[in-house]
């Protein structure tokens, strides 16, 4: 129905050619032949050169209002007669400017009124001219969105797809070239009425379309989030857990039979374009036909690449642009503490509330008691709920509200009962929540969990390490003298590591690390000027000096470029690596991480890895993260040889026995050795072959019993 106007000598694939009207051609020669014209004939014509055609089409608009009354009798009944008349005057009304207005008008009038009682191919021809009167720009928008929004509750699922995909569509090239304030803060406001609507449908058509222009980068902007933050408290769990999904980032789109249906619309178009053409007779048409194919192909290939390179980090813009999300998250607190819903809809929204605190640093006290219960090793997803934890944790949140919470999962998670991999995501957990909040910990619990470094599960050890490493940054006062390493104990001795207290903020003077980056210059300055390196200890402390007095210099100086905090940003990560490390980086070390750090430059994400750097807002965390890490497959060659390794070679064993012991051969081995024709002529065989049945007899039962005697024996190897 959008395709370019029909030429005279092509007929509508949709429509049926019937007789239009008698029209006077004239021909070659000084006669003139009558001929019967088919509508689309007649529509071409008209579209050429409407001002020739006036008369005509006042004769089809009067045969089109005499056929809309009879409709109106039997509006349950289809008549592809009238569907026909609609879609002519659908293409060449906009031709004839006096009639445009009341076309649509007309149609919406009767799709209104008989839309619950009307035939479904009647129902959506109608729609098929309002969507084309539509995209010719006749009307505006908002005059079929409520006729729109009654048609969803219509039991048409071809229909309702086909209407959502253009209200997404027409409101996306509406905003391509320039954007209308007032027709975009009207369309809101209706959708967003919808939103509130008791119909399910209507609702979930309404909230998909806001999902659909926000994950297109039309409304974008914190009046459109405020509006769908409203329906994180909606009644319908779908609603509900598409927007949260939306506000975290994630790539499941929720709405199912929605927003998917309306994405791959497109793309099961080429496959059904292509499935019709291979096999067929190759004509000039159906090769046209498959190249477009192929090149829509092409295009729905890349953009879903597109997609999935965008989907790899998480976005905290929708959350970012809340206005109030104090009373948000209380109100899905409040929900969450209903158990009348299930279970993994609650934690989607607990994780979407964490976020909102550790986003916006957020008091909320009653949220840390309620994820206690769910703390648990044998608790389902009990990872993501550690996740939530983490999430909910920040340095402005009291020491009392969190502690409860971290000695629980010491006592259930962290002790030598339970499995190895429930003590490393204990430990993983509580490395995350000490290393975003102060003072959780004293030092005989830490003394504990450092315990854990010589546990014999190598998961459970790097768990315990990677505690240890987090608090020689954090606060390595509370570590033993022995774990602190040399690096967090020259900077206790010289004063530069403060024990953190709640509360309490650094404030510094320049940038942070800006003194790292003019030693740094300083060093490469004085090694290009050759100078002699005696008394290195000596010129340490004043070096040290001259940096911080030289940075406060150059940062009122001095504009810093952007290589220049690329320079600043690795210091930073060198320090608190040494830091961790509790020792100075060796040469080969530095240039590893050197070579990967300008990799990381060149993404857009790398400052991913500043995560833990003071001064920086903590990003997600999720339960992967805290989940043990799992054992790697091993090849077959390595199974094979760690079962060689296991057996052991009896063979090599008699032999170190025999060059062992003193003497010859035993009687066994000479008997076993001995050969086989004298076995075959010794005694006991000549015996055995002279023996009667009775004897035979009960040889075999005194054997058989013997067997029974020892039949759970462990067999003897014979020496």
């Amino acid at each position: 129905f959008f395709g370019p106007p029909h030429s005279t000598d092509t007929v509508c694939p949709w429509l049926p050619c019937r007789p239009a009207m008698a029209v006077a051609v004239a021909g070659d020669g000084a006669e003139v032949q009558d001929k019967i014209m088919s509508l689309p004939q007649l529509q071409s014509l008209m579209k050429k050169d409407p001002e020739a055609y006036e008369v005509e089409f006042d004769q089809q608009w009067k045969h089109f209002a005499s056929m809309m009354e009879i409709f109106k009798l039997k509006p349950q009944k289809p008549n592809s007669n009238f569907g026909e008349q609609v879609m002519f005057l659908a293409h060449v009304a906009p031709s004839f400017p006096g009639k445009n207005d009341a076309l649509p008008s007309l149609i919406i009038g009767v799709l209104d009124e008989h839309y619950e009682v009307m035939h479904s191919s009647m129902r959506q021809t109608l729609v098929h001219a309002l969507i084309l009167l539509r995209n010719r720009n006749q009307f505006p928008c908002i005059r079929t969105l409520p006729l729109y929004f009654k048609l969803f509750n219509a039991s048409d699922k071809g229909l309702r797809t086909q209407i959502f995909a253009h209200i997404v569509k027409d409101i996306s090239q509406m905003n391509v070239k320039g954007t209308n304030q007032k027709s975009n803060k009207d369309l809101r406001d209706l959708f967003f009425a919808r939103l509130k609507d008791n119909e399910a449908e209507v609702s979930r058509r309404a909230c998909a379309v806001f999902i659909s222009l926000y994950r297109k980068n039309i409304w974008r902007d914190a009046h459109v989030v405020n509006l769908m933050s409203a329906g994180l408290v909606h009644p319908d769990l779908k609603i509900s857990a598409a927007l949260a999904h939306l506000f975290l980032g994630n790539k499941t789109k929720g709405l199912e039979g929605i927003l998917e249906d309306s994405d791959n619309e497109a793309d099961e178009e080429v496959q059904d374009v292509v499935q019709d053409i291979v096999g067929a007779k190759k004509t000039a048409r159906r090769e046209k036909r498959l190249k477009r194919a192929k090149r829509a192909a092409q295009k729905a290939v890349g953009r879903n690449k597109s997609r999935a390179d965008k989907s790899t980090h998480i976005s905290f813009v929708a959350i970012d642009l809340l206005h109030d999300p104090q009373t948000l998250a209380e109100r899905l607190l409040q929900r969450i503490s209903k158990s009348g819903e299930p279970f993994h809809f609650r934690l989607l929204l607990l994780h979407l509330t964490c976020r909102l605190v550790s986003r916006h640093t957020l008091l909320l006290p009653n949220l840390y008691p309620y994820m206690l219960k769910y703390l648990l090793p044998a608790q389902k997803d009990v990872t993501q709920v550690l996740a939530c934890l983490v999430e909910a944790c920040h340095m402005q949140v009291p020491p009392d509200d969190i502690r409860p919470v971290v000695l629980h999962v010491m006592k259930t998670f962290v002790n030598e009962v339970v499995a190895a991999e429930v003590i490393e995501v204990g430990l993983n957990g509580i490395r995350e929540v000490c290393a975003r909040s102060v003072n959780i910990l004293n030092e005989e619990e830490l003394a504990d969990l450092a315990g854990f470094r010589r546990f014999k599960n190598k998961g459970v050890q790097m768990a315990a390490k990677g505690l240890i490493n987090t608090y020689r940054e954090v606060d390595p006062q509370l570590l033993h003298r022995s774990l602190r390493g040399r690096e967090a104990t020259m900077a206790i001795s010289r004063g530069d590591i403060q024990a953190p207290e709640y509360g309490m903020t650094l404030v510094s003077d320049t940038i942070d690390g800006l003194e790292l980056l003019v030693a740094k210059k300083m060093k490469k300055r004085s090694a290009d000027d050759g100078e002699a390196a005696d008394g290195e200890e000596d010129a340490k402390a004043d070096k040290d000096q001259t940096s911080e007095i030289n940075a406060k210099q150059m940062m009122s100086e001095q504009v810093l470029s952007s290589d220049d905090f690329k320079r600043l940003r690795k210091l930073r990560l060198q320090k608190s690596v040494e830091l961790q490390l509790g020792r100075k980086r060796k040469a080969v070390e530095i240039s590893d991480s050197s070579d990967s750090e300008d990799e990381e430059d060149s993404d857009e994400d790398g400052s991913d890895g500043e995560r833990g750097l003071p001064g920086r807002m903590p990003g997600a965390m999720s339960g992967a993260e805290l989940r043990a890490a799992p054992k790697k497959a091993k090849t077959k060659a390595q199974r094979l040889a760690q079962v060689h390794g296991g057996r052991t070679d009896y063979t090599e064993k008699l032999l170190e026995k025999r060059k062992a012991r003193k003497g010859g051969k035993t009687n066994n081995e000479t008997k076993r050795n001995k050969p086989l024709f004298m076995t075959m002529d010794s005694f006991k065989v000549r015996k055995k072959k002279a023996q009667t049945a009775r004897e035979k007899t009960n040889t075999m039962k005194k054997h058989i019993k013997t067997l029974q005697k020892t039949a759970n024996h462990q067999k003897v190897r014979r020496k």
